[in-house]
């Protein structure tokens, strides 16, 4: 997570959920995880365990993660 200082137990935490969102198998898959990925920072972003910087860039990396695994999954659809 390129640019986010977070505390070491949370970045195993998110790494290990964006991953899920990258190997995704199908786009229904990738929606899941994406949701867990989200309910994760929201959870964060209650008990203000993170800056509201911090949130929107995660917000931002798990969209950013999820189109692109959809768009993925939809080329090899495709071929």
């Amino acid at each position: 997570m390129p640019g986010l200082i977070l505390p070491p137990s949370y970045q195993v935490v998110l790494r290990r959920r964006l991953a899920e969102v990258n190997t995704a198998t199908s786009a229904a898959n990738c929606l899941i995880s994406q949701a867990r990925a989200e309910g994760m920072v929201e959870a964060l972003e209650l008990l203000k365990a993170l800056e509201q910087q911090q949130v929107e860039r995660l917000y931002l990396l798990i969209e950013q993660a999820a189109t692109a695994r959809l768009l993925e999954l939809e080329q090899g659809a495709g071929e």
